[in-house]
């Protein structure tokens, strides 16, 4: 990890080492040519550390170790930039992201989460971000840069009624890739068997008791997280269609979530195709119709705000006790 230091001048302020104006940016997807000598920092890297000490450094800290002032109020807790295990990324799970990740994340946030959405930053700052997160850990110099997986095409985009790839996706979430046995089922013990017998895996007659419930799972950091039940909590990286099947075909890095893109195909001795890449636009499109079945906001027959006008109470007044109810609110 490179560290910085910095001289400490009168008034208990910073002095800023100036870096020179005739030096050039460089390209810093693999920073393997930067420097700890701050008077050779090239401008992008200390553009960068400003902007982190201003936008980043009371979640994340000031060593990138996710420990800011902040984040033990977080849950989920800010990402350690030392280990860097990013989580949503384009790249197979276990790799490290593309500058495109990066900046998707740093621009949109993650839903859900103390991250928000640096939309209005601008497009250079964003960039010279990504450029000094990257410094915070050896694995941006040892490790090989990760391609993102490919997009294959989507059999059913043309097709005005989408019903035909939710029952796809439905049979291959619950017989192919068993996401089950992480995140809830949304069908019967029964119906999942019949999903499985079809796709060629053995039936079950024994069921995780929380079956319809999501499975808690410790991460790689060793906090017990749990995978989203897609019709109430948050889908972190994204609702679109092609969020959807990212996260699916590249895996969730640090987390149960494998990576489906290499291992979706599957033909039968016979050379009867089961599935193939293309089933992965399937289980978005399944995935995405679980999440639009979630209730409103506000859920029918619930309180309003403007139902419960606070009265005007004083010191010696019972405050009159005001009607509630039992629906759930859930937010996208």
């Amino acid at each position: 990890m490179i560290r910085y230091r910095f001289a400490a001048a009168a008034g208990s302020s910073l002095l800023l080492l100036c870096v020179c104006a005739s030096e050039t940016d460089v390209d810093t997807s693999r920073p393997a040519s930067l420097q700890t000598d701050r008077a050779t920092l090239p401008p992008l890297i200390e553009e960068g550390r400003v902007a982190y000490g201003t936008y980043c450094v009371g979640c994340h800290g000031e060593a990138g170790d996710g420990r800011g002032e902040a984040a033990r109020f977080l849950h989920p807790k800010p990402r350690d930039f030392q280990k860097a295990n990013f989580k949503f990324s384009s790249t197979r799970s276990g790799r490290l992201p593309t500058d495109d990740d990066l900046r998707r994340t740093i621009v949109e946030g993650l839903r859900g989460s103390a991250m928000p959405g640096w939309s209005l930053l601008p497009d250079r700052t964003v960039t010279a971000l990504i450029a000094y997160i990257k410094t915070f850990s050896q694995k941006w110099i040892d490790a090989e840069v990760a391609a993102a997986i490919p997009f294959v095409e989507d059999p059913y985009r043309a097709r005005t009624d989408k019903s035909a790839a939710i029952e796809r996706g439905r049979a291959m979430y619950h017989g192919y890739a068993t996401c089950w046995t992480c995140h809830p089922t949304y069908e019967s013990t029964d119906r999942i068997n019949d999903y499985l017998q079809a796709m060629d895996n053995p039936t079950r007659d024994a069921w995780r008791s929380n079956l319809f419930q999501a499975e808690a799972k410790p991460n790689a950091e060793g906090e017990i997280i749990f995978p989203p039940d897609f019709k109430r909590d948050f889908v972190r990286a994204g609702t679109d269609l092609e969020d959807l099947y990212r996260s699916i075909a590249a895996g969730i890095t640090g987390t149960a979530m494998p990576t489906w893109v290499d291992s979706i195909a599957y033909t039968k001795p016979d050379g009867a195709v089961l599935t193939q890449r293309s089933d992965l636009w399937a289980l978005a499109y399944y995935v995405q119709d679980l999440i639009k079945q979630r209730p409103p906001k506000l859920a029918p027959g619930a309180f309003a705000v403007r139902d419960r006008p606070e009265p005007i109470g004083f010191p010696s007044a019972t405050p009159a006790q005001q009607p509630v109810t039992t629906e759930e609110f859930f937010e996208e």
